[in-house]
């Protein structure tokens, strides 16, 4: 999306897309010190629940102490796949606003961003489906569930009809 945007900056053509370029360019430059922010502390929370893991339960405060820092590790695990369905939902929303308001040579580049977005959101999905049923509060699991799932079903719709959109848009052009 940053590259499309770059690529009608400043082109007369688009000139009345000027502002949402900008504003695409500014929100997707964000979204990539996120992702490998969100990349990093994913990696920090497995890190996190293995030390969890390998603690001490000889003795009932043990097993206590244990049993807490593998729940914040597990919530971990699941909260931060869940952040990045929101980046996902953000940047696809940066993408579609410069669906027919950028520079058409690029417009396959849209697509291949909506379907990169698409598959990041669905391994996200699973990592929070693969932690949730071991979280202990079941209320807040669910709750999880239910937000997550809104915004995964939402980020594969919206980069499917995208995707369609522009293979059409393509095509009619043969």
């Amino acid at each position: 999306g940053q590259m499309v945007a770059s690529l009608t900056r400043g082109r007369k053509k688009y000139e009345a897309y000027s502002d949402n370029t900008k504003q695409c360019m500014e929100r997707l430059a964000d979204m990539i010190p996120l992702f490998m922010e969100l990349s990093a502390e994913d990696a920090s929370a497995y890190s996190g629940y293995m030390k969890a893991a390998a603690m001490p339960r000889e003795t009932e405060s043990e097993i206590a102490l244990r049993t807490e820092a593998m729940q914040n590790a597990i919530w971990n695990s699941a909260d931060i796949p869940y952040k990045t369905l929101i980046a996902c939902s953000d940047t696809l929303q940066a993408i579609e606003s410069l669906y027919g308001k950028s520079n058409r040579t690029c417009v396959g580049d849209l697509a291949a961003g909506a379907m990169e977005l698409s598959s990041a959101a669905r391994i996200a999905w699973l990592n929070v489906l693969a932690n949730l049923p071991y979280f202990g509060d079941h209320d807040a699991a669910k709750r999880l569930y239910s937000e997550a799932y809104d915004i995964y079903q939402s980020v594969i719709k919206r980069a499917s009809e995208l995707y369609a959109a522009i293979e059409h848009d393509l095509a009619m052009k043969l």
